[in-house]
């Protein structure tokens, strides 16, 4: 297998487009007035948004290529992430600045995800951007959870993927899983399954299992651990494990500001008081 076949970049994002959501009821599921229910996790996912900015964290990414049926390791990617003006925004280790330049040019190649912190799935629930259908309660990771089932065609999607100078939306669908009690994520999977042939890209998938992490003085929900992984029109998958550690709190008199534009390439930084915790 040739390098080059791997160290053409495909950056896997989502733009943040506010649609229109259907909730559909699904089977009876006894007493549980799935409506209702919705709206409750809605809610949950707002206010989990809105504090996601007061957190920072370092992320691993272990990536691997699969060769007849063996994984074999490729890289460690280790970057800075934060959720600024409602996007993830990424530094090489050790900055303190996070610029609004794309992933891929902190990342020379290969296969890379631009939602470390999953905040797309806050937005989704948050801002109603999917279809979603009440797929009853289970056990997940351990816990008694609700699950949902999404969907988001093509015509309506905000997922794009770049792929060897290419870039189009693709359709997607997956499930949510909430805690019974709390409402808080527990894991989130897609399949990315509506991709344009011109992209040569056959599938991307994507799992986050949520974790209640001791931050500062308090506690807060972030994908622990994640998975991206995605297969071209060759065959070759390609996975990524992805871990989030030192993860950072800021304080009440913590502020973000932006730079100003960068006159070249039209782009800023927004940079943050630190303060480990």
């Amino acid at each position: 297998m040739r390098t080059r076949d791997y160290t053409a970049i495909l950056i896997v994002s989502l733009i943040v487009l506010v649609l229109s959501a259907v909730v559909f009821a699904g089977e009876p599921q006894g007493a549980i007035d799935t409506g209702d229910l919705f709206q409750r996790v809605k809610a949950r996912m707002a206010t989990h948004l809105a504090q996601l900015p007061n957190y920072t964290c370092h992320e691993t990414i272990n990536r691997t290529l699969r060769v007849n049926s063996n994984f074999r390791y490729l890289d460690t990617i280790e970057l800075e992430v934060a959720f600024v003006g409602k996007h993830e925004l990424f530094a090489r280790t050790g900055e303190t600045k996070f610029g609004e330049q794309p992933i891929e040019k902190l990342v020379s190649g290969g296969t890379i995800g631009n939602s470390a912190l999953g905040s797309h799935i806050d937005v989704i629930l948050a801002e109603d951007a999917a279809e979603f259908k009440y797929a009853g309660e289970c056990k997940k990771d351990g816990r008694k959870t609700h699950r949902f089932d999404l969907r988001v065609p093509i015509e309506k999607s905000g997922f794009r993927v770049r792929h060897e100078g290419r870039t189009g939306m693709a359709g997607y669908e997956g499930s949510v899983w909430v805690d019974s009690e709390t409402l808080d994520l527990v894991r989130v999977e897609f399949k990315v399954n509506q991709i344009p042939s011109y992209l040569g890209v056959r599938l991307i998938e994507e799992s986050m299992r949520y974790k209640k992490l001791k931050i500062g003085n308090s506690e807060f929900e972030l994908p622990d651990q994640s998975q991206l992984g995605a297969m071209d029109d060759k065959g070759n998958y390609t996975l990524n494990m992805i871990k989030l550690t030192g993860c950072r709190e800021f304080g009440a008199e913590s502020m973000v500001t932006y730079g100003s534009p960068i006159e070249s390439t039209g782009t800023g930084t927004a940079a943050r008081d630190r303060q480990d915790r």
